[in-house]
């Protein structure tokens, strides 16, 4: 079990419990990033990537500023951040892509059907603005309530949930009808 001290404004030490953090944080992280980068290698590394910059700049939470869950989620969304930026500078597809759409499945029509409603889910979602799609990623991805959305964007409970419901229905203008109207 790996533990930091740390000060806190008042001076007095605040213990970091990297284990129990790691267990109760890593399936909503995970979830999260890879919601919003859609290649599960990828997801692997910045979820890594996430727990490393935790531990290594662990003396940056300040328990006054906000819960640990919400630090780690800050992390986690400037990673994801970073990663897009790099990779807007480098275009490339993945091993576990190419195998995942591999020609020899089962049922190409099925196949087909489902890439392609993916992919009009994924261009929509691209029209949206960057924190409509974060908030949708947080809510969906990692599961989180607005409560606990609102703690990690520094949005109101309340704004939270208008940008969510304001996000879902652009999204459903944008994608034809596939069944799932209310």
């Amino acid at each position: 079990m790996i533990q930091i001290q740390q000060p806190t404004r008042e001076a007095s030490t605040q213990q970091i419990d990297f284990a129990e953090l790691y267990a109760q944080q890593y399936a909503p992280i995970y979830r999260y990033i890879a919601y919003r980068v859609r290649d599960p290698a990828c997801a692997d590394d910045l979820v890594a990537h996430t727990f490393e910059r935790a531990m290594s700049r662990s003396e940056t939470y300040r328990a006054d500023r906000g819960s640990l869950g919400a630090w780690i989620f800050g992390i986690a969304r400037h990673c994801v951040d970073s990663h897009f930026q790099r990779q807007r500078r480098q275009r490339w597809l993945s091993l576990d892509f190419i195998r995942e759409h591999a020609a020899d499945n089962a049922d190409p029509i099925a196949d087909t059907l489902r890439s392609e409603t993916n992919q009009q889910l994924y261009q929509a979602l691209h029209k949206l603005k960057a924190h409509e799609r974060d908030v949708i990623a947080l809510k969906f991805g990692a599961g989180l309530n607005n409560r606990q959305i609102a703690e990690i964007t520094g949005h109101s409970e309340s704004n939270v949930g208008v940008l969510l419901y304001r996000s879902l229905q652009r999204l459903r203008q944008w994608l034809p009808n596939r069944g799932y109207e209310q």
